[in-house]
């Protein structure tokens, strides 16, 4: 088995961070760039509809090592340390060796990757990491958008894992700052050739110009202030590690204004991380049924043309039906009119017919009506004796 640590297998770059947290605008990036970050990627789905650029064979074994812990196979963990069985440690280090293989700068981007980063980092002691962080809130608020029901009992578990994950995060880069470079979502978003120049002095890994590639109609931003106060209320340590990465990426807080953080106005921030959460159900539910309506106004609209259609069809048909009974009563016409004059055909021969019955009669009659011729002096019809 080739030994992934060997120059051979070239430079491994991992891009890691929370779920939602803009890594998959970055490993676009840097896919773009000519990093081979696997030959089979997860497709697109609802929560992502540009691709997740993740590699099909990490993402199942880190699935399938969370499965072996009992944990869900989504990662979210807010909790304890995820190690990989014994059964599948061959497993990792086969996946890494082929990807490689070919040399070059190479790796991959999933977001669970951040809770193995010691069991990578020990199979991949060259590789150098890219980590991405996002406000908490907005994380917070992109899980219940997309409608994970993770987290439809218990909201607040949502900022529970996003604090387990970047504290991972703080906690590895402390002990390999060298490899790591820590940016926030703002940053790649707003300048992606800093992040690869970032990449060039910090990392030491050259890249190709980055592509452009960001969408600004795809991040959703929330800048309401009311769910800030609930993530730093309800969970203040969330905060604190924010404002730790910040300073690793060298960017400003969002706000710089503190609330209190009593048992009360905790108790108020977790009814509102509540409220939030049902809010942002209630509106991924009706963006669900906006194709819905859409398809049946479309729907709706076909019916009413082919009634249209139909009706005008219909109107056709009267017409020509009406003209047909125009024609049959002009032809019915014709028929009597021609039967009435063979009628009186019939009888004008019929009374020249009787009037030479009439004539040949009045012949007859007139012939044996006239007086036979007598002599003269003697009776009519003898003649003289002498």
């Amino acid at each position: 088995m080739v030994d992934p640590s060997d120059p051979v297998v070239g430079r491994p770059l991992l891009v890691c961070g929370m779920h939602r947290s803009g890594t998959s605008l970055t490993a676009s990036l840097f896919h773009a760039a000519g990093v081979r970050l696997g030959d089979q990627l997860l497709g697109a789905n609802h929560g992502n509809d540009r691709g997740h650029y993740e590699d099909l064979g990490i993402y199942e074994f880190h699935r399938t090592a969370l499965h072996a812990q009992g944990l869900g196979t989504e990662g979210f963990v807010a909790a304890g340390t995820v190690v990989v069985p014994d059964s599948l440690q061959p497993v990792g280090r086969r996946l890494a060796a082929e990807r490689g293989r070919a040399g070059g700068v190479w790796g991959w981007k999933e977001p669970r990757t951040v809770l193995f980063l010691d069991y990578w980092d020990a199979i991949l002691p060259r590789a150098r990491y890219v980590f991405v962080f996002r406000r908490p809130w907005e994380v917070v608020d992109s899980l219940f958008r997309r409608g994970d029901e993770t987290f439809a009992a218990n909201p607040a578990f949502a900022a529970e894992v996003w604090l387990h994950y970047n504290r991972t995060i703080l906690d590895f880069v402390r002990r390999h700052e060298d490899r790591c470079l820590v940016v926030e979502l703002d940053q790649v978003a707003a300048d992606p050739e800093g992040l690869f120049a970032a990449v060039r002095t910090r990392l030491g890994i050259d890249l190709a110009a980055p592509p452009g590639r960001y969408e600004a109609g795809l991040l959703v931003r929330d800048d309401e202030p009311r769910h800030e106060l609930a993530i730093r209320a309800s969970l203040p340590e969330a905060y604190d590690v924010y404002l730790q990465l910040c300073g690793m990426a060298g960017t400003r807080s969002a706000t710089e204004t503190a609330g209190p953080h009593g048992d009360c106005v905790a108790g108020l921030a977790r009814g509102l991380v509540e409220e939030w959460r049902h809010a942002r159900r209630s509106a991924a539910r009706a963006a669900e049924l906006v194709p819905q309506v859409l398809g049946a106004r479309e729907a709706s609209a076909t019916a009413e043309a082919s009634v249209a259609a139909l009706h005008g069809r219909l109107t056709e048909l009267e017409a020509e039906n009406n003209r047909l009974l125009f024609e049959r009563t002009e032809l019915a016409a014709r028929i009597t009119a021609m039967r009435d004059r063979s009628w009186l055909r019939r009888l004008r021969r019929e009374i020249r017919r009787l009037g030479r019955q009439a004539g040949a009669l009045m012949w007859k009659l007139c012939h044996h009506a006239a007086p036979k011729p007598t002599a003269v002096g003697g009776e009519p019809g003898h003649r003289d004796a002498a």
